[in-house]
């Protein structure tokens, strides 16, 4: 699903059943927020509804991206570096992430065997899974020309 009306016409309906106001700053962050199609933060969402709209405060599309997370429209998340970052629960089969620790990007990848294991695994100790994330973190291709490296173990290991 994309920005198809019936989608804007659906997180209207819900939003409204929950007893939340639905204006036009609100459409225009839900619009912003589909079209970005990636992980984007609280200000820079606001950055881009801005553009369109100087009027949208921060916290109109803070409460309007929270709100979404609650409906099931996007998903939240936080990779380590003390700042949340939201992407589409539509728009998007399955992925996971693996981010660098140096700049920040996100590069998304979805591996078969990855999910199979994850299976076995639950299934193994008689784990119902409903659903999971795996953020893998490192130094990417881009950082590494660089010439950074990744960071040593979080905990030292004494050898006897």
């Amino acid at each position: 699903m994309d920005g198809s009306p019936d989608l804007l016409r659906a997180v209207r309906e819900e939003a409204r059943r929950r007893g939340v106001r639905w204006t036009a700053q609100r459409q225009i962050v839900l619009e912003t927020f589909l079209a970005s199609g990636e992980h984007i933060s609280v200000d820079e969402l606001h950055h881009r509804v801005r553009q369109i709209d100087h009027s949208v405060s921060a916290a109109t599309v803070y409460r309007t991206v929270n709100m979404l997370v609650d409906i099931g429209v996007a998903h939240k998340r936080n990779f380590g570096n003390g700042s949340a970052t939201f992407e589409s629960a539509l728009t998007k089969e399955h992925h996971d992430h693996l981010v660098c620790t140096a700049c920040g990007g996100i590069q998304e990848f979805h591996h078969d065997m990855i999910e199979t294991l994850q299976d076995e695994v639950a299934k193994n100790h008689a784990f119902c899974l409903s659903h999971h994330r795996l953020e893998l973190y490192g130094i990417c291709a881009a950082c590494q020309s660089k010439g950074l490296a990744a960071p040593g173990p979080l905990v030292e290991t004494v050898e006897p």
